[in-house]
């Protein structure tokens, strides 16, 4: 091994150890008890949290983290074979633009009603690249080498699983353990102490940091033990830069050329 490849090995080896403190210090935050007369938010207590309550109040996930950070992710990790939903989620706190990861290596972009979407040709199944080409919504541009889709007034019920991410908790019952805070938010830390007897959900393990003051959950760690040996299931709400997205520009200029070649 040359001087060169030892320097790569040692940076890289530098960003795990970087990329795993920051992942321990989140999930480290001095705790404290609870005391008698902790709060909770509606739909939650010491001993029990109704899902279905936490989320009829007025926070949701793309608007109530915008009052703590100036852009963020939501992250989520599951096993390749049992992911429920897509990958992660970007938000601009300032202007409300989201930019989601899709199947396939693809990302989306929403902005209100605009809409776009960039698929890396290499990343796509033979199969699903003969439906873009054969669809008009998708415009192909040889030099990037991937497929776009641009639509000003795409409307606002657009493909998105946003609060889906935590649906497999409410198959289990949870107790609070304490509070802490998550990137600087008051947090309640509960821990899973069994499955609900009217679920068929397999055993699990893990806990989940559930918002003191907005009932969003912040964060969960879960292992689901099912045939074929344990699976983990990770999940964080956190501050994050927006990512670039000149891409979007790109999309917007195709479909104006195909719209103006085909009129």
């Amino acid at each position: 091994m040359d001087r060169r490849d030892l320097a790569v090995g040692l940076l890289i080896v530098a960003a795990v150890v970087v990329a795993s403190f920051a992942v321990a210090t989140a999930w480290s935050a001095p705790a404290g008890p609870l005391g008698a007369d902790q709060t909770y938010p509606p739909g939650a207590d010491a001993d029990q949290i109704n899902f279905s309550d936490l989320g009829t109040g007025d926070a949701n996930l793309t608007h109530t983290p915008r009052n703590h950070w100036d852009s963020y992710a939501i992250r989520y990790t599951a096993p390749p074979e049992r992911r429920l939903v897509e990958g992660e989620y970007y938000i601009n706190s300032s202007t409300g633009e989201i930019i989601a990861d899709r199947w396939h290596d693809a990302t989306v972009y929403r902005n209100g009603t605009e809409y776009a979407f960039l698929q890396p040709a290499e990343s796509v199944p033979e199969h699903q690249r003969e439906q873009f080409d054969s669809d008009p919504q998708f415009v192909y541009d040889d030099t990037t080498d991937a497929y776009y889709r641009y639509d000003p007034r795409y409307g606002q019920i657009a493909p998105t699983n946003i609060g889906r991410h935590t649906t497999l908790l409410d198959s289990y019952t949870w107790e609070a353990v304490n509070t802490t805070t998550h990137h600087g938010v008051p947090v309640i830390t509960y821990q899973a102490t069994g499955t609900r007897p009217d679920s068929r959900a397999p055993p699990a393990t893990g806990t989940l940091r559930l918002g003191v003051e907005d009932g969003l959950v912040y964060g969960y760690d879960l292992t689901r033990d099912a045939e074929g040996g344990p699976y983990r299931y990770a999940y964080s709400v956190e501050p994050a830069p927006f990512p670039e997205h000149e891409w979007v520009d790109t999309a917007r200029e195709l479909a104006a050329n195909s719209t103006d070649s085909g009129s």
